[in-house]
C-alpha cells in the first residue's frame, strides 16, 4: 500500500507532478483510469477517459431495427472519476459519464451513467466493493477505456451478447487465492426484461437504480495467471429479470415472468513484446421468451422475439509494426502534451467475430409480429492504431459484416470507422 504523505512532509514540485500521473495499474474489476485512486500517493485522485468515434460509411442498414446501437454513425463519450482514500483500507471511488450516439438522420440518444462505490481492503484474499460498480464479465467490461482495446468501437460480441459497459448496484467480494489464482463474486440487483430488444438481446435491460431488489443476480469470476505472458479468466451471470411482472397467456390466466438469464463467458489474453492476442467466448440462455413477447405488445404485432439461446466468440491479434519500420534508427527523445517518443506505437490488428442473438428462438412468434432483427453475424475487422502517448490513441478500421440469417431485415454491411481516445 502506498504511503500517504503527512502534511509536514516536504515534496518537490517534480514529485508532485509524478504522483499525479497514471501508474497504468489495474484494480480488479476496473480499467486503468478508474483504478487511479488505488495506486495514488495522495488521498484523492481525478482521472477519466474520452472517445470520439465516427462511422462515415455504413451501407445497407435498415433504420427501423429499433435500436440505435445497431446503426449509429457517431459516438461521443466522456467520463471522469473522483476517488478519495478515507483510510488505508477504505476507499471511495465514483464516475460520471456522458454518452451520445446519433445517425445520419440525426436520431440522437443521450445517456448518463454513474458509478459510486466503496472498497474495503480487508486482506489480500478478501476485499469488498459496495455500490454501483462494473460487473466482472467478459473482457471489455473491465477494459473499456479506449487505449485498452484496438478497434474504434467495442467488439459486437461484447455489445450484443455481453453488454458493456455493464454496471449494477450490489456488493462484490474479491481477492487473491494464491500466487496464480484470483476471484470475484458479485451479488447485484439484476436487469429489467421490460426493455429487452430482439436485435440487442439483454443489452437494453441495464438500469442504474437504487432500490431493494425483488431478486438478486450472481456474477462469479475466476482468474489464472500461472502461464507466462497469459491471462485466463472465466465468469458468469445468473439471475431473474422479470421484475415481478405477470402476463395473461392463451388460457387467460396470469403467469409470472421470471426471464431467467444464464450467461457464461471466458477470455484468454497473451501479451509479449509487440504482440497481443485476445480470444473471448460467450454463451447465454433466456427463459420465458413467449411471455416477454406478449408483455412487449405481441398482440399488436410489435412484440419482441428474443433469443432463447445466444452465443458469440472472437479472436483478435495485434502487432506493433513501428520497430520494424524504424529498424536500428534512433530517434531523439521528445515529450509534449500530445506526443511522447518513448511511448509511440503503431499496432495493426485483425479480428474475427461470430455471434448469433437468435441461436435458438420460438419461430412461431415470427408470424405474429413485425420483422424481427436477427443478428447471425460473421464479422472481419482490420485496422491500425497510432498511440501518440500511453494515454492517447488515434484509430481506424474497416469491417466486413455478413448477416447469415434468412430473416434479417438488413444484408451484408461494409463499415469504416475512425476514432480518437484518451485517458488521464
Amino acid at each position: 500500500m502506498a504511503q500517504i504523505p503527512e502534511k509536514n512532509d516536504t515534496i518537490s514540485e517534480e514529485k508532485l507532478l509524478e504522483i499525479e500521473r497514471l501508474k497504468y495499474k489495474q484494480q480488479p474489476g476496473l480499467a486503468l483510469a478508474a483504478s487511479k485512486i488505488f495506486f495514488s500517493d495522495k488521498r484523492y485522485s481525478i482521472s477519466g477517459f474520452g472517445e470520439i468515434n465516427s462511422v462515415p460509411l455504413q451501407t445497407g442498414v435498415d433504420r427501423n431495427v429499433g435500436d440505435l446501437e445497431l446503426y449509429y454513425t457517431g459516438l461521443y463519450r466522456f467520463a471522469t472519476f473522483f476517488g478519495y482514500r478515507l483510510t488505508d483500507k477504505l476507499i471511495w471511488n465514483s464516475e460520471f459519464q456522458i454518452e451520445m450516439m446519433h445517425d445520419r438522420n440525426q436520431e440522437i440518444h443521450h445517456e448518463i451513467i454513474f458509478e459510486a462505490f466503496f472498497d474495503y481492503l480487508l486482506k489480500d484474499y478478501l476485499k469488498v466493493r459496495v455500490g454501483f460498480f462494473p460487473l466482472t464479465i467478459g473482457y471489455v467490461n473491465n477494459n473499456d477505456e479506449p487505449v485498452m482495446f484496438y478497434s474504434v468501437n467495442r467488439a459486437d460480441v461484447e455489445r450484443l451478447i455481453i453488454p458493456s459497459s455493464w454496471i449494477e448496484f450490489g456488493a462484490m467480494f474479491y481477492g487473491i487465492i494464491s500466487e496464480n489464482w484470483s476471484y470475484a463474486l458479485g451479488i447485484t440487483q439484476g436487469l429489467n426484461s421490460e426493455n429487452y430488444i430482439d436485435g440487442t438481446w439483454i443489452r437494453q435491460g441495464r438500469e442504474i437504480r437504487l432500490e431493494v431488489p425483488e431478486v438478486i443476480s450472481i456474477n462469479p469470476q475466476i482468474n489464472y495467471s500461472g502461464i507466462k505472458n497469459w491471462e485466463l479468466s472465466a465468469s458468469g451471470y445468473f439471475g431473474n429479470s422479470g421484475r415481478g411482472n405477470v402476463v395473461a397467456m392463451q388460457n387467460g390466466q396470469m403467469h409470472p415472468i421470471n426471464a431467467q438469464i444464464s450467461l457464461g463467458s471466458a477470455f484468454a489474453k497473451y501479451e509479449k513484446g509487440n504482440l497481443r492476442f485476445v480470444a473471448v467466448g460467450a454463451y447465454g440462455h433466456l427463459s420465458d421468451t413467449d411471455k416477454l413477447f406478449v408483455h412487449s405488445g405481441g398482440s399488436e404485432s410489435n412484440g419482441q422475439v428474443l433469443g432463447e439461446e445466444v452465443y458469440g466468440y472472437l479472436f483478435e491479434t495485434g502487432y506493433d509494426i513501428l520497430p520494424l519500420l524504424k529498424g536500428d534508427r534512433k530517434t531523439k527523445e521528445k515529450e509534449t502534451w500530445y506526443y511522447d517518443s518513448k511511448s509511440l506505437k503503431l499496432p495493426v490488428f485483425v479480428r474475427f467475430e461470430r455471434l448469433n442473438t437468435h441461436y435458438a428462438f420460438n419461430r412461431n412468434l415470427m408470424t405474429m409480429t413485425n420483422p424481427t432483427v436477427v443478428n447471425d453475424l460473421r464479422i472481419w475487422t482490420a485496422g491500425i492504431n497510432l498511440n501518440l502517448k500511453k494515454n492517447l490513441v488515434l484509430k481506424g478500421n474497416y469491417q466486413f459484416v455478413e448477416n447469415l440469417s434468412d430473416i434479417a431485415p438488413y444484408p451484408t454491411n461494409h463499415v469504416v470507422e475512425f476514432g480518437l481516445g484518451f485517458i488521464f
